[in-house]
């Protein structure tokens, strides 16, 4: 378990806790890890292990001693805390036209990735839309029996690219909130 979680946990419960919840974290992560290797692509694992996993493992770890709201909750504030430098990033990044439509090509390249399956529905001077028909981070979460945390997942969108200065995100459904699609939606501002 990195420092900055068990930071986190030192505000949440108390050292006895602490202790059987890093055990209980350390295995449940080792375990899935161990699972996803074998199964995922290269670019599959690296993101599941940097990003997805951990949060899994989390959450679950915190049910050992609050109710799955509680442990949402807790681990969607602790997604935030580590999510904000790319928050700032992408607000930072989209400050003019030119650095917006710098953002939106790094996003399309992004998509080629395997981590999804995703559809380009438009790319213009206007803006970005495009549908994920599959997506790795809600798949992990109903494999480990978490299908309750995947719109954690979905609401960090909106905590990372809700609040860019000349691109304006929206969504209408996500695969992680039941949905058929994620349709992402980044329309140029004036």
């Amino acid at each position: 378990m990195k420092q900055k979680t068990k930071d986190y946990l030192k505000k949440k419960f108390d050292s006895e806790q602490i202790s059987v919840m890093e055990e209980f974290y350390d295995k449940e992560l080792n375990a899935m890890l161990e699972a996803e290797e074998k199964l995922l692509s290269k670019t599959q694992f690296k993101t599941a292990k940097s990003a997805i996993l951990p949060r899994i493992a989390f959450y679950k770890t915190c049910l050992l001693y609050v109710d799955y709201e509680q442990a949402i909750e807790y681990s969607r504030e602790l997604f935030y805390q580590q999510s904000d430098w790319f928050r700032k990033f992408a607000k930072g990044i989209t400050t003019t036209k030119t650095s917006s439509n710098f953002f939106k090509w790094i996003f399309v390249k992004s998509l080629k990735s395997d981590v999804w399956d995703s559809e380009i529905c438009k790319y213009d001077k206007t803006g970005l839309d495009f549908n994920m028909t599959r997506c790795l981070y809600s798949d992990l979460c109903y494999k480990y029996d978490s299908k309750e945390f995947a719109p954690v997942f979905c609401g960090g969108d909106y905590f990372v690219f809700g609040d860019m200065k000349k691109l304006e995100f929206s969504r209408t459904e996500t695969i992680g909130e039941g949905g058929k699609i994620c349709d992402f939606h980044f329309a140029n501002k004036n």
